[in-house]
């Protein structure tokens, strides 16, 4: 592991209010849509499902994210913020995470 590469995790070992990075397959995206934030300001969102050997989780993907990503790809997420949505886990990118491409599904 080259220094400045965080350790990967699993879906299956995911836990709310934490930040992780995992490497997993779009194998779920739904169309955007727009949403009126609480301050009234509209915003895009986009929901999907990610999978890995383990598992999967939601993806919630705001503003400019939402084109980050196409069903199939398999993509790294770095720094994404995990937490509890309606009893399930569920991943984003927060205010500090990034998303990478790392190739199309297998």
């Amino acid at each position: 592991m080259s220094a400045g590469t965080a350790p990967r995790t699993f879906i299956s070992d995911l836990r709310p209010s934490r930040v992780a990075t995992i490497e997993a397959t779009v194998v779920q995206l739904e169309p955007a849509r727009e949403i009126t934030q609480r301050d009234g300001q509209k915003k895009r969102v986009r929901n999907g499902r990610l999978k890995d050997d383990t598992g999967e989780i939601s993806l919630v993907l705001w503003g400019d994210e939402v084109e980050l990503a196409a069903q199939g790809d398999r993509v790294r997420i770095v720094g994404g913020w995990v937490k509890d949505y309606q009893g399930r886990p569920q991943i984003s990118l927060g205010r500090t995470g990034r998303l990478e491409k790392t190739g199309p599904s297998a």
